[in-house]
C-alpha cells in the first residue's frame, strides 16, 4: 500500500512536490525451493550419527572419540508418502544464517526435494557412492543441490559434517559451532588431513569394514568397487587427499578452493578435476604439473566462490542482490546467476562422475558445446597407457 499523501489531494501537487517515501519492504516467507534435480528417481535422504572409536578428536576440549554426522542421498520407492526433509536442523539454521549475515529464518524458507526416511528403491543396484565434503566452517547441506541431482540419477552420495571445522548438531541435541576462521596454511593442512580422515571412516562404515553397516538397505545398493569424492573449497582439497591416500576412491572433483594436500606435489594416479572461477593458483599449477592420470581444470567464467554451493541459487530466492551490499553480493558470487552457476557446476559433477564412475560418455568434458558459454577447459591430461 503507498504511504498517504498530505498537503491538499493527489492531483493538486505541483512539479515542486516531494515525491512519497516507499513504506519499507517486508522481507518474503515464501518458500524457496532448491534447484529441481533431473534425474528420473525420486530422492530419499537420512541422516547418520557415527563414533569413530579408533580416532581421538584432535579438536574436542576433553579426550574424546571422534563423532561425525552424515547424511545421506540415494534413489527411492516412488510409491510411499514422506514428507520433505529440511534442508538443515533446526539446531544449525541460526549459526549458518549468523555466517552469511542472514536475516533470521531465511533457510527455514528453503525446501529441498529429498524425501525423510523414504526406503531405498527396490530398482537401485551396483549404484556408485561419492562422498562430499563442504567448505571449510560449512555444513554439508551446503552441497544438497549437487546430493540430489546425483542420487535422482541413480548414485548414492554421502554429506559429511567435520565437526568443529564446521557446526553439527547431533541426535541428543548437541550442538557444536564450527571453530573461528583461520588463514594459516599449516593448520589449514590439518583440517584438510582430518577431513580425509573422516571420508575414508565413512567409507569403511557403509562398506562394512567397522561392523554392520547403519544403513544397511543404502549399503547392499552400493558398488563399493565405485567411489567416489568432491567437496567445494577445503573439501576438495580432503577429496584429493582421500584419493592420495586410499586406493577406494576412483575419482575426484574440487570445487574452487586451494589445495592443502601432498597432492600437489606428486599428483594423484586417478581422475581428478579443478572445477573453479576463472583464476591462478600457484597450488593448481602444481598439482597439474605432477597429477599422472585424466585431469581436468575446468573454469566457470563470472562466478566467485561460494557460486560453487546451494547458496549461489538460494541467494536468488532470497534476494540477496537486494539486501546485501553489492560489494559483498560480487565477492561471494560473480556476476553470473547464482541459478546458472549452479546448475552447470552440478552438470558438470554429474558429467565427471558419469564418465569415471559409470562409463557414461561426457563430451561436455572435453569441449564445452553452444549451450555452455562461460565454460573454458583451461587444462587437460589424459590417462596414461
Amino acid at each position: 500500500m503507498g504511504a498517504a499523501l498530505t498537503g491538499g489531494a493527489a492531483g493538486a501537487l505541483g512539479p515542486a512536490a516531494h515525491a512519497a517515501t516507499p513504506a519499507p519492504r517486508t522481507p518474503s516467507m515464501d518458500p524457496v525451493p532448491l534447484p529441481a534435480p533431473s534425474g528420473p528417481c525420486p530422492v530419499g535422504t537420512t541422516r547418520l550419527h557415527l563414533v569413530d572409536t579408533r580416532r581421538t578428536d584432535p579438536y574436542a576440549p576433553t579426550r574424546t572419540p571422534r563423532e561425525l554426522m552424515v547424511q545421506l542421498w540415494y534413489a527411492a520407492d516412488g510409491g510411499s508418502a514422506r514428507t520433505t526433509a529440511p534442508y538443515l536442523t533446526g539446531g544449525l539454521l541460526p549459526l549458518v544464517e549468523q555466517r552469511f549475515t542472514l536475516p533470521a529464518g531465511s533457510l527455514s524458507r528453503v525446501r529441498t526435494q529429498s524425501r525423510a526416511g523414504a526406503p531405498v528403491s527396490r530398482a537401485l543396484r551396483d549404484a556408485p557412492l561419492i562422498l562430499y565434503s563442504p567448505g571449510r566452517q560449512d555444513p554439508a547441506a551446503t552441497g544438497t543441490a549437487f546430493a540430489q541431482e546425483l542420487a535422482s540419477q541413480g548414485c548414492v552420495v554421502v554429506g559429511v559434517n567435520h565437526t568443529y571445522d564446521g557446526p553439527a548438531e547431533f541426535p541428543d541435541g548437541r550442538v557444536v559451532p564450527g571453530n573461528p576462521p583461520t588463514s594459516d596454511p599449516e593448520e589449514l593442512r590439518r583440517y584438510s588431513d582430518v577431513r580425509a580422515a573422516d571420508l575414508r571412516f565413512v567409507l569403511d562404515v557403509l562398506s562394512g569394514e567397522r561392523g554392520p553397516s547403519p544403513a544397511p538397505a543404502v549399503s547392499a545398493a552400493v558398488d563399493f568397487g565405485r567411489v567416489g569424492a568432491f567437496g567445494h573449497s577445503l573439501g576438495g582439497s580432503a577429496s584429493a587427499e582421500a584419493l592420495r591416500t586410499d586406493a577406494r576412491f576412483s575419482a575426484g572433483v574440487m570445487l574452487d578452493g586451494r589445495l592443502r594436500t601432498d597432492a600437489v606435489r606428486t599428483g594423484l594416479t586417478r581422475p581428478f578435476m579443478l572445477f573453479t572461477e576463472d583464476s591462478t593458483d600457484a597450488g593448481w599449477d602444481a598439482f597439474m604439473a605432477a597429477h599422472r592420470a585424466w585431469g581436468r581444470k575446468v573454469n566457470l567464467l563470472g562466478t566467485r566462490h561460494y557460486g560453487f554451493t546451494d547458496l549461489a541459487p538460494l541467494g536468488v530466492g532470497l534476494e540477496l542482490a537486494d539486501t546485501w551490499p553489492p560489494e559483498r553480493f560480487q565477492r561471494f558470487f560473480g556476476s553470473l546467476d547464482g541459478r546458472r552457476a549452479q546448475a552447470v557446476t552440478s552438470r558438470y559433477v554429474a558429467a565427471f562422475f558419469g564418465l569415471h564412475l559409470c562409463g557414461r560418455a561426457a563430451p561436455e568434458l572435453d569441449a564445452p558445446g553452444a549451450d555452455l558459454p562461460e565454460v573454458r577447459i583451461a587444462w587437460r591430461r589424459e590417462a596414461e597407457g
